[in-house]
């Protein structure tokens, strides 16, 4: 049996073979006052799904304003004034200061620095090391797969400068 009974909400109940289901088909007429009023609230909405977009602008801003560039840096360079040689008292490395280093950091928050320094310095060296032996790998490779003798010695010979001062490094923190 099929019919179709229409409650006073206007929403419409369907029923089939003893089973019933339920769709909406509201019929609601707007009045031009209500049509007034979505349109007074079209802005806000826009602003709703922009609400997330200005949350991560803002997030962004804020962060880079907090991080503040470290207060020294491995290598020279001069517009950052970073040119003053100075080394860790720990593992000898070597970074650069501006001149309001000496004054700013003392003590406890010297120290701090140098374990930054120190671990920024370890870690590029194993990230040079790593590319050594991979470059390393790739001629011993290109050399066999060629049979190309210069190559292969060419790779013999490669220094892997970075790799030995990992040794080094090794050592010191084995205390050997």
């Amino acid at each position: 049996m099929l019919g179709t009974i229409r409650n006073l909400s206007g929403s419409v109940h369907s029923f089939s073979n003893g089973r019933a289901g339920y769709s909406h088909q509201h019929q609601h007429r707007h009045s031009g006052h209500e049509r007034e009023e979505e349109r007074g609230d079209g802005g806000f909405s826009v602003f709703i799904q922009l609400m997330p977009i200005i949350v991560l602008i803002l997030v962004s801003l804020l962060s880079q304003l907090m991080v503040s560039n470290p207060p020294y840096s491995l290598y020279p360079r001069s517009g950052s004034g970073h040119t003053i040689k100075m080394q860790t008292e720990n593992l000898g490395v070597i970074y650069y200061v501006n001149k309001d280093f000496k004054n700013e950091y003392k003590g406890m928050l010297l120290q701090k620095v140098e374990k930054s320094v120190e671990e920024d310095y370890v870690t590029n060296i194993r990230d040079n090391c790593w590319r050594e032996r991979q470059q390393k790998i790739d001629m011993q490779y290109a050399a066999k797969v060629y049979r190309d003798d210069r190559l292969r010695r060419k790779a013999d010979a490669l220094s892997m400068d970075n790799c030995k001062e990992l040794e080094r490094l090794t050592s010191i923190y084995k205390g050997g």
